[in-house]
């Protein structure tokens, strides 16, 4: 295993350090861990791998998108798949990145699709099948997300047992696989009478909706979104509400009232560059979002932080 608790800048490591990562890259379940302000890495191949991050913003850049990982979201890709990574920020960002051996995630997926009667009658012969996740930002929720939290919070403070990793990966790998199960019945669940027709309409949405989660503070508007589906804007809104439950305006300001309220908790910007770093023209509209999404203020959900730092 790969255990590195900081991000690996290749181009500026020793030839002894290179050696060592290429030896295990690819080959051996690599977990990877850093607080940074700067940092790049790839385009490399990467095998099947989950990416998270923290207080701000990692971009990955593959198959010609920009996906931006942060506080709101996690990101799967597929084995194979060659992309590069880039944190340029003004406060340190916590990456964690997590690509698994191919074996391991082939067998674990192959084995959480038996049954037990199944599993019973093989014994310990292993079944690979060969993952295929939707590749795009995943919202944080109540199965993925606790396993990455979990892993974070025991690299970060230092713990290096590589047989607990070992474990904790297989945990996560089984998660992924649950949750993956669980976005394709969501999916089959969309008003739409052919199976295959509901999932190329999820595929496409994906692509809209990540560009939005990356491009929130820009001018994102309907025909920009509808392009990257590449379908008409009337089929667009009424598919992207079909599936998110809302349409992409009231989208849009959810993701940057979820924004502002980690920057008025974590930072001392002023309420107009807040608004600014999200992509409100006025402060005014901050304020009256604000109040929509949690019936609070800026200024009182700045104010109940400074309250719980008194207690």
């Amino acid at each position: 295993m790969m255990l590195l608790r900081s991000l690996p800048e290749l181009a500026q490591s020793t030839a002894e350090f290179q050696s060592w990562f290429q030896s295990k890259w690819g080959r051996e379940n690599c977990v990877i861990w850093g607080r940074t302000r700067q940092a790049e890495f790839g385009p490399c191949t990467h095998t099947l791998s989950i990416r998270a991050a923290w207080g701000g913003v990692e971009h990955c850049y593959v198959n010609g998108r920009v996906l931006a990982v942060d506080d709101d979201n996690f990101l799967i890709l597929n084995h194979g798949q060659i992309y590069s990574t880039s944190i340029r920020a003004v406060q340190p960002v916590e990456s964690l990145a997590v690509c698994f051996k191919p074996e391991l995630a082939e067998q674990i997926y192959g084995e959480a699709s038996a049954s037990i009667e199944e599993a019973l009658a093989r014994g310990d012969a292993p079944t690979e099948r060969s993952p295929d996740f939707m590749e795009n930002l995943h919202p944080h929720e109540n199965t993925v997300s606790p396993v990455l939290r979990f892993i974070r919070a025991h690299i970060s403070r230092g713990v290096l047992d590589e047989a607990w990793y070992d474990e904790q990966l297989m945990f996560l790998l089984a998660r992924m696989q649950c949750h993956h199960q669980r976005v394709l019945e969501q999916v089959d669940s969309i008003a739409l009478i052919r199976p295959a027709t509901r999932r190329e309409v999820y595929r496409r949405i994906s692509l809209a909706t990540d560009f939005l989660h990356t491009h929130y503070a820009q001018d994102v508007d309907l025909t920009t979104l509808a392009k990257m589906a590449y379908l008409s804007k009337y089929h667009f809104l009424r598919l992207f509400t079909l599936v998110h439950g809302m349409t992409p305006r009231t989208y849009l300001q959810r993701k940057r009232i979820s924004v502002a309220i980690r920057l008025l908790e974590s930072t001392r910007m002023t309420m107009s560059e807040v608004s600014a770093s999200v992509g409100f023209a006025e402060e005014s509209t901050l304020v009256r979002q604000m109040r929509r999404w949690t019936q609070l203020t800026p200024r009182q959900v700045r104010a109940r932080v400074l309250d719980g730092r008194a207690a």
